[in-house]
């Protein structure tokens, strides 16, 4: 019998999350779970409402740690969390929310709470109320009919040609600039806490980038898009469920006549960009007006799966992630003025959020070290991340929980 959830503690942004999550099929695919914590409420009793902040932090926390992008969650209700799991199909969705809800009640009532769990599967979203239907946690996976056998998921690995290391270099013009060549990759995004790919990331390589001009920049953006748009025409025809992330320029988005040039040239896919593009804002600097980069954000938002923000210094990224909840923080390891201002940066950001992605990482940290310091997805494991000892400069903080 389906289940009604009403939506009382989501904001318009969250709300607007949720519809993309909707939007994107992880629903209908089975891959949206609501996970309750009213086994907690009920122990606590007249207590409840002194206790539930903290518990719906430490809840959080926990979320915020087991479900990093592509993977998503929100609290809805006053003791029910929503978790959309892109990163896995649905049956391995359900054992990871049965693994975390198991933890958390076992954690807060102080008992094995094995028969407290209620998880339910979210079918649909019908105006101010989730449907859902409760299934057991502990199921085993459902045999396909023919094999017996699990059902194969179709990942961007399978895809011809592969999407990672696929590469183009495009030369740009403007009117009164000389012409600026720039490159683009396609490279894996590895989740440190599985080591396996959660999503994908553009890089691209511009050639003396400091001395373009904000029409060059403009340009390299809106080339960005070009190359983007038929990446995405792909993944419609793949049934892609993985995250895209897309570096654009803050310069370029704060403005309003490029911002809306931009957002004209992706309109051919526009809920594709809403089902699986994470935008890379790029060069916040902390020289940014205050208020600027929080307000380009929210502008921004309803038309991506979710906001990350680049930063390369300690003040520049306190003063943005104070300004919007960012889906997480990108950290380019070239572009670290001292070895010294990496550990500092990543302590800094780890008051706002755990997702950090670093992207080329410097050279003798291996993957241990790495997620010891904090970093929570990193490019190219492989080749640059190395066995050796961690630097002084990035071993963790005692203050920063690993």
């Amino acid at each position: 019998m389906p289940i009604t959830v009403p939506l009382t503690q989501l904001g318009s942004s969250r709300r607007d999350q949720l519809d993309r999550v909707i939007e994107a099929g992880l629903a209908a695919q089975g891959r949206v779970f609501a996970l309750s914590l009213e086994p907690v409420r009920q122990s606590l009793g007249d207590r409840w409402q002194a206790r539930r902040d903290h518990i719906w932090d430490a809840a959080e926390r926990t979320l915020e740690r087991r479900l990093p992008p592509p993977d998503v969650f929100m609290r809805v209700d006053e003791v029910t969390f929503v978790a959309a799991v892109a990163s896995r199909d649905s049956y391995d969705g359900q054992v990871l929310c049965a693994d975390i809800l198991r933890g958390l009640l076992s954690f807060f009532l102080g008992r094995n709470a094995d028969d407290d769990m209620v998880l339910k599967r979210v079918a649909s979203l019908d105006g101010g109320a989730l449907q859902c239907v409760r299934i057991d946690p502990f199921a085993t996976r459902p045999a396909t009919p023919s094999t017996a056998e699990p059902e194969p998921t179709r990942g961007p690995e399978d895809w011809t040609p592969p999407l990672a290391g696929r590469r183009h270099t495009a030369s740009i013009f403007t009117s009164t600039d000389e012409p600026v060549e720039v490159e683009f990759e396609i490279v894996p995004v590895w989740r440190l806490d599985t080591g396996a790919v959660g999503a994908f990331r553009i890089a691209r390589d511009v050639r003396d980038v400091a001395r373009l001009s904000s029409a060059q920049v403009e340009v390299v953006d809106r080339a960005t898009i070009e190359f983007l748009i038929p990446l995405l025409e792909e993944y419609r025809r793949e049934g892609g469920v993985f995250a895209m992330i897309a570096p654009l320029s803050f310069p370029t988005l704060a403005m309003g006549r490029p911002r809306l040039s931009l957002i004209q040239q992706w309109a051919s896919v526009a809920d594709l960009m809403r089902q699986a593009v994470i935008l890379e804002i790029q060069d916040v600097d902390a020289g940014v007006p205050t208020g600027r980069s929080g307000d380009t954000a929210a502008m921004l938002s309803p038309f991506f799966r979710g906001l990350m923000v680049e930063i390369d210094d300690v003040q520049a990224a306190e003063k943005a992630l104070s300004e919007h909840p960012f889906s997480g923080v990108v950290i380019d390891g070239d572009r670290m003025a001292a070895p010294a201002l990496l550990g500092r940066l990543i302590r800094a950001v780890r008051k706002s959020t755990r997702n950090i992605l670093l992207v080329n990482p410097p050279r003798g940290l291996d993957e241990a070290s790495l997620r010891r310091a904090g970093i929570s997805h990193v490019t190219e494991l492989d080749e640059r991340v190395q066995e050796a000892p961690v630097p002084e400069a990035v071993r963790p903080d005692a203050s920063v929980p690993a």
